[in-house]
């Protein structure tokens, strides 16, 4: 590790860190409770963070959260875990705004963030930063999916073992998506995973329909040390597995027409196109995700499987002409192909739209085996000391 910096706040900044698997909902749920934050008076800031450049969650926030006031900043190339002193660069620009507390949002192929970030930062940090409880959002259809194998999957076992370890290392599984599913089920799922995970509180939420925020924001507020949950044993070598079966392709693409166009109507279709595309490839999608921007609004759409249908949110971009257009993809598919698939749907969608959709930036890729600077396996309690020693 690099000497560690002098960092001097007034007092401790608190980091509300969110986890969990591609597509669970971590951004919109992050999004309310930093609305609610401001709404107590509080000052806030949020990290993001990508493998790569062009990272719709980062826009949707700054839509979401920009006009407030809110510093944003994001992480990009890597993990939080792997770029450890470029997370605490970005934490720096935050702490210029005074923040009382910090939110980020690790990507959503992350693990082992207790070992590899939480307790670096409380043993050379911990006079600046106080962790909240480390929360794992979890989307039920991923529940039944990769945890108990009650769904069909196309994910290979390494998969089901990353998103086993997010749940593992969670103070807090916060099932999310409630509002898509029957009473009976979430009951289910919550004595499912309060029988597999008795030692952690379990939380319902809908963060989309803003429901069961406040009592979590309750418990991230409540002075709780957070982020005890230390991974006893990882595989790294099936933890990099789970990660590059996915193809990840990040775009930013210029949409233009001599007439006027439907943005939502576009991207739906090309959602359709592209899901179907990867059907027939049995590319089981990650997480697909966009954000269409245009005089000043936005809209996001976001898919997370194959048997799904894309949900539009924002605002609606229903006569334009033109407009920029954020595509993420993570995808079960090589990134040759991944990123053959986008282009060739994309060009056809247009085609049928009758518009100019020109690519001004496009990353295609498998993440790069996952390799922290920094490993401390052993809990810790806020100040950087074992758990148990004293002072």
């Amino acid at each position: 590790m690099k000497k560690s910096r002098n960092i001097k706040v007034d007092s401790p900044v608190k980091l509300i860190f969110v986890g969990g698997f591609l597509g669970s909902g971590k951004t919109t749920a992050l999004a309310g409770i930093a609305k609610r934050l401001l709404g107590l008076g509080k000052r806030v800031g949020i990290v993001t963070n990508d493998q790569s450049d062009n990272l719709a969650d980062t826009v949707i926030v700054r839509e979401m959260l920009g006009e407030l006031g809110v510093p944003i900043e994001e992480v990009v190339a890597g993990c939080f875990c792997c770029k450890f002193e470029e997370l605490i660069d970005n934490i720096e620009k935050i702490l210029v705004h005074k923040p009382d507390i910090l939110l980020g949002e690790p990507v959503g192929s992350c693990t082992d963030f207790v070992a590899a970030v939480a307790n670096p930062i409380k043993i050379h940090y911990h006079e600046a930063f106080r962790f909240a409880p480390f929360s794992t959002m979890v989307d039920p259809d991923r529940v039944r999916e990769l945890l108990l194998a009650e769904t069909e999957s196309n994910f290979p076992e390494e998969v089901a073992y990353l998103f086993g370890k997010q749940l593992e290392e969670a103070d807090i599984l916060v099932l999310n998506k409630i509002d898509l599913i029957p009473e009976a089920e979430i009951e289910r799922l919550v004595f499912v995973l309060t029988e597999r995970y008795p030692e952690k509180e379990i939380l319902t939420i809908s963060a989309r329909d803003d429901v069961g925020l406040d009592k979590w924001l309750e418990i991230l507020l409540s002075g709780r040390p957070g982020a005890n949950t230390v991974l006893s044993q990882i595989d790294y070598d099936r933890y990099a597995r789970a990660e590059a079966v996915l193809g990840w392709l990040n775009g930013a693409i210029r949409v233009s027409s001599d007439r006027l166009f439907a943005a939502d109507e576009f991207v739906r279709e090309l959602f359709f196109e592209l899901r179907e595309s990867f059907k027939r490839e049995k590319g089981e999608i990650g997480h697909l995700k966009s954000v269409f921007t245009s005089g000043g609004k936005s809209l996001w759409v976001n898919l997370t499987n194959l048997s799904s249908d894309p949900v539009v949110s924002g605002g609606s971009l229903a006569k334009l002409s033109k407009g920029s257009l954020i595509l993420n993809a993570r995808v079960q598919l090589s990134p040759k192909l991944l990123e053959k698939i986008v282009r060739d749907v994309l060009a056809a969608v247009a085609e049928t739209y009758e518009v100019k959709a020109e690519i001004d930036d496009l990353q295609c890729f498998s993440p790069a085996y996952p390799n922290p600077p920094h490993m401390v396996r052993e809990s810790l309690d806020s100040v950087g000391k074992r758990v148990g020693e004293s002072s």
